[in-house]
C-alpha cells in the first residue's frame, strides 16, 4: 500500500483488531495476585522463583517471569539485607557523644545498643542487643526477622 509506504508504517496495523480482554483470564490473574500478596506477606523474604513454586503448589499455572512481573506491577519485591546499610546518612543530624570524659563506676548506669544480621542457610535475622558499659554484659536482646523490627514469631526476648 503506498499510504502506508509513505507515513513509514507496517499495513498489519491498519487491518488488526484489538482482542478482547478474556474475563476467565483475567479472574484467574487477579486470584494469582491475591495469593502471592498474602505469601509475601507471611514471608517478605521470597523472591520471583520461590514465590512462583508456592503458587505452583497451591495450583496455579505461574512461571518465575510472571510471577516477576507481577511483582513488578503489584510494586513488591523481597526484602533482604542491602548492600553498605552501615554507611551513614548525611541527611541525619550527627548526635555528640554525651558521656565526655565520666568514668563508669557501677553497673546499670551506662548501656549501648548494637544492630547486626545474622546470615542463616537460605535467609537472617537481625540481632538487637543492649549492652552495660560497666560488666561488659548483655542487658538485653531480640532477634527479628525485619529490619524495621516488627515482632514475629522468631522473636527472643530476655527472661
Amino acid at each position: 500500500m503506498p499510504q502506508c509506504e509513505l507515513l513509514r508504517i507496517n499495513h498489519s496495523m491498519i487491518n488488526a483488531t484489538p482482542a478482547r480482554p478474556n474475563e476467565k483470564k483475567r479472574l484467574l490473574r487477579e486470584s494469582m495476585m491475591a495469593q502471592q500478596d498474602y505469601w509475601h506477606t507471611m514471608f517478605p523474604a521470597m523472591g520471583a522463583r520461590k514465590l512462583a513454586v508456592k503458587l505452583q503448589e497451591d495450583g496455579f499455572p505461574a512461571g518465575r517471569k510472571l510471577v516477576r512481573r507481577l511483582m513488578q506491577e503489584m510494586g513488591i519485591y523481597a526484602i533482604y539485607p542491602r548492600p553498605n546499610l552501615s554507611k551513614r546518612n548525611f541527611q541525619e543530624s550527627i548526635v555528640p557523644y554525651l558521656l565526655g570524659n565520666k568514668e563508669v563506676t557501677f553497673p546499670n548506669r551506662v548501656w549501648s545498643i548494637d544492630i547486626t544480621y545474622i546470615r542463616l542457610h537460605r535467609s537472617h535475622m537481625y540481632l538487637t542487643a543492649i549492652i552495660d558499659w560497666y560488666s561488659r554484659k548483655i542487658v538485653g536482646r531480640n532477634l527479628f526477622d525485619t529490619l524495621g523490627g516488627s515482632p514475629s514469631w522468631r522473636r527472643r526476648a530476655m527472661p
